[in-house]
């Protein structure tokens, strides 16, 4: 459940305790909480090109300084961690845990702000797709003075689906490549025939 939609529960809670009203702004919350996770079309965080996404609820997290929001973002290559803080590497400590159990480490940065794992991916959703929480823990410039990690602690429930979702979205952009594909060389082969008629007319007169 995320937070403003917990707060909005518990308001609900303490202005209508014991009535139907109150019973069903926690259905509401609750039916929230399934779309944790969602599958769309949108622009890479690194490449800015057009491509399905699977996109986390955002958290908001102190970085030491100010407040950054944090998403976690699968593009079907690796999983992002996207900021608009940036991101300390130095340290050699940036980590995801999935439930207290599995740890993954990184030192990959892609545009300062943003976190790469990028390996073992396909252990990584299995992972997801069983696991009920995913934490990073983000460390932030500057390095001196050096300050701690910070973690960011997401929900996986509703990954399952919306993973369906974005293989799915995948199938979809690739039908629509693939009928391009064709189109084009159809109009290319039917352009060059003409241009061969033409060819031969143009010689015979």
């Amino acid at each position: 459940m995320n937070r403003s939609c917990y707060k909005s529960c518990l308001t609900n809670q303490r202005l209508r305790r014991g009535t139907q009203l109150s019973v069903l702004a926690l259905a509401v919350c609750a039916v929230d909480a399934s779309y944790a996770w969602t599958a769309e079309s949108a622009q890479d965080p690194v490449t800015r090109q057009e491509r399905c996404l699977l996109r986390s609820d955002t958290q908001n997290l102190q970085d030491g300084y100010g407040e950054t929001p944090v998403t976690l973002v699968f593009n079907g290559e690796a999983l992002l961690v996207v900021t608009t803080s940036e991101i300390d590497p130095g340290f050699s400590d940036l980590e995801m845990v999935i439930d207290d159990k599995a740890s993954l480490k990184t030192a990959k940065v892609a545009k300062k702000t943003i976190v790469l794992f990028d390996s073992e991916l396909p252990s990584l959703v299995e992972q997801f797709k069983a696991g009920s929480w995913a934490t990073v823990y983000l460390r932030f410039w500057p390095t001196w003075p050096a300050t701690q990690r910070f973690p960011a602690k997401f929900t996986l429930k509703g990954f399952t689906k919306a993973y369906s979702d974005f293989e799915r979205c995948r199938q979809g952009r690739s039908q629509n490549n693939q009928a391009i594909s064709a189109m084009v060389e159809g109009l290319t082969t039917t352009g060059s025939s003409m241009g061969i008629r033409s060819t031969v007319l143009t010689t015979r007169e």
